[in-house]
């Protein structure tokens, strides 16, 4: 028998067995005859081990996901405009971390949850010269407080880390922002993510759930005739590792805890039983 035909008998078989092989299922399984379809889930818990169940958690890391269920809006008590924050538990205490520029010199600060839910923080440490401001606030019902685990390195070996953040720029609500470390300049920390006005403040994780310090502002770029443009894409980091801890810690744990909402102007309870973010 010649060689070119037992190369077709031989591509004739392997062609045939293909043909016939069963197909298996993706990503399902079957029990008589039935399909069974499992729905992909993430428990998030928070730092008392409470639960919150979130569906179909396949295009969000658990850290973004963390991200997205302890943001929080942060405006003035007396002042228009609003700016970003999260809401978390440092030294046994819940509080918001947001922009210095944020707070500016105020002294409390309406923490906005969800379905209309808001509290008062306390302000309680202001650095401007990092743009980092810490409040203590009550319990907000409508949101899960994330563990305070900052990152306390400041060097080009951050550069390439992958960050997230959850804020409220401009009119949007609740907007996930993906991007990377790409510098280490004037003792902050340049980004390449997207950023506008409204999220100063939002807390920038690492995927390790860490926290690398807070939206401080986008890049401006210079033209000719001294032209200048936002560069929305460069955003830039107030690191927490310039912040003294030993310092922080004493103003949190010896702070009370802030009065009840309803004795300030314009107060709004919280409507109970919220489902979304």
């Amino acid at each position: 028998m010649s060689r070119w035909i037992k190369n077709f008998i031989i591509i004739a078989s392997l062609l045939l067995v293909s043909c016939t092989s069963p197909v298996l299922p993706a990503h399902s399984t079957t029990t008589g005859g039935e399909v069974i379809h499992t729905n992909n889930t993430v428990e998030v818990t928070d730092y008392l081990g409470s639960a919150l169940q979130v569906l179909d958690a396949s295009n969000l890391t658990l850290v973004e996901h963390r991200a997205r269920s302890a943001a929080v809006k942060v405006r003035s008590l007396t002042k228009g405009g609003h700016g970003s924050g999260t809401y978390m538990v440092a030294y046994g205490r819940r509080i918001v971390i947001t922009a210095a520029h944020v707070v500016r010199n105020e002294s409390s600060m309406a923490i906005d949850g969800r379905d209309g839910e808001t509290v008062v923080g306390k302000v309680v440490l202001v650095d401007h010269s990092v743009d980092l401001a810490y409040l203590v606030v009550p319990e907000i019902k409508t949101r899960t407080a994330v563990r305070y685990r900052p990152v306390m390195q400041y060097n080009d070996r951050l550069v390439g880390l992958s960050i997230t953040y959850t804020g409220f720029p401009s009119h949007h609500d609740l907007l996930t922002i993906r991007g990377y470390v790409a510098a280490m300049e004037r003792s902050m920390i340049v980004s390449n993510m997207f950023g506008w006005f409204g999220s100063s403040g939002s807390g920038v994780f690492d995927s390790r759930g860490r926290y690398i310090g807070c939206v401080s502002g986008i890049d401006l770029g210079q033209f000719g005739m001294g032209f200048r443009i936002p560069l929305e894409e460069i955003v830039w980091i107030a690191p927490t590792s310039r912040i003294d801890h030993e310092l922080l810690k004493i103003r949190i744990i010896t702070s009370d805890v802030p009065v009840d909402l309803n004795s300030f102007p314009g107060a709004r309870a919280p409507r109970r039983g919220g489902l979304r973010d």
